[in-house]
């Protein structure tokens, strides 16, 4: 069994914006290095035997100043399989102008978008790669920094949801940090950290 922390990436410009992300990368505000900092409070205290981010540079980024804050020097690993859902031909585009009427159909959890990636794909990816960091790594605890989508991913797994409905009604804090577990391939556990 693998121990695994997970926060979101700080806030970015496109978040401000009620832009689609997905694929591609948009600057952290300067009102993240709040949601860093107290992420930072949450994992203070923590050992983590190694840190993984998405090779998002939101996340990258986010994940350096973390480690940092908390006394972690060795290697960050990035990874694809970390990465937010591919929103294909959609990304970067304003949320109202994707979905003016408000049907949530990016919310569908087979939905793709041209040259994207649904949910349930999405889904599939984030877990092989929990599989692989537990089957390289049981016994250990590890920070992942990540994104909304895979966070959700990672619960509705645990929790036996669909990932479309959940993401229709929530959105973590870019302050949200949560612990939780893994073995022979299944989520076991997942809760909120709160301030220490």
């Amino acid at each position: 069994m693998t121990t695994f922390y997970i926060c979101r990436h700080g806030e970015t410009e496109n978040n401000k914006k009620f832009r689609l992300s997905g694929w591609v990368d948009t600057p952290l505000t300067e009102a993240s290095l709040k949601d860093i900092q107290s992420i930072i409070t949450k994992l203070r205290g923590v050992q983590f035997d190694s840190v993984h981010s998405s090779d998002l540079g939101r996340a990258f980024i986010t994940a350096y100043l973390i480690t940092r804050g908390i006394g972690y020097t060795d290697e960050i690993h990035r990874h694809k399989g970390l990465r937010e859902v591919n929103y294909g031909d959609l990304a970067n585009r304003l949320w109202a102008e994707v979905d003016p009427k408000g049907l949530n159909f990016l919310n569908d959890t087979d939905f793709v978008s041209p040259n994207g990636e649904s949910l349930a794909q999405m889904q599939q990816r984030v877990i092989a790669c929990l599989v692989a960091l537990d089957k390289d790594s049981t016994g250990q605890t590890i920070l992942l920094v990540s994104h909304d989508g895979p966070m959700n991913a990672i619960y509705t797994s645990f929790a036996k949801l669909d990932l479309g409905d959940r993401m229709k009604i929530n959105v973590y804090p870019h302050d949200f940090v949560a612990k939780f577990t893994v073995s022979d391939g299944k989520v076991l556990s997942f809760q909120e950290v709160l301030n220490q």
